[in-house]
């Protein structure tokens, strides 16, 4: 936030808003995705996923520090980032469990569908090109 400290708290507040704005207004997946890749370099996506990513793993309680680390290859101060970040707003990171679950359940249920005529016993099941950002909210 360094770089940052010569903007006053409103326009900060702004910023915050209008990238907020840009998700909540989007209708689907796509339109998220739009809007991810207008706005996110590759690289920050890439961290904001692993931070997601990192945040499940610590939820398991079998799983060392030491073994996320070397299955994320991910560095210490990354796992003590998100740890604390989980700490201070738990809500947040199981909002993201809770509507990844459900995207994920929406876009199983959709993604293939069975074919063939009511007298065939084994219908054989085609895949719909339904994705995942083809979800509405």
């Amino acid at each position: 936030m360094r770089r940052y400290r010569r903007l006053t708290k409103e326009e900060i507040y702004e910023a915050l808003n209008k990238v907020r704005d840009a998700f909540l207004a989007a209708k689907d997946g796509n339109e998220v995705h739009e809007i991810i890749n207008s706005i996110l370099t590759t690289e920050e996506k890439l961290k904001i996923g692993r931070r997601v990513l990192v945040a499940e793993y610590l939820k398991v309680d079998s799983l060392t520090m030491r073994d996320i680390c070397n299955m994320l290859k991910v560095g210490r101060s990354t796992l003590q980032f998100v740890s604390r970040r989980i700490a201070l707003h738990p809500k947040g990171f199981e909002l993201i469990k809770i509507r990844s679950k459900r995207v994920e359940n929406e876009y199983q249920k959709k993604k293939l569908r069975e074919v063939g005529g009511s007298q065939l016993v084994f219908k054989r099941k085609e895949y719909t090109e339904f994705k995942r950002k083809d979800v509405k909210r």
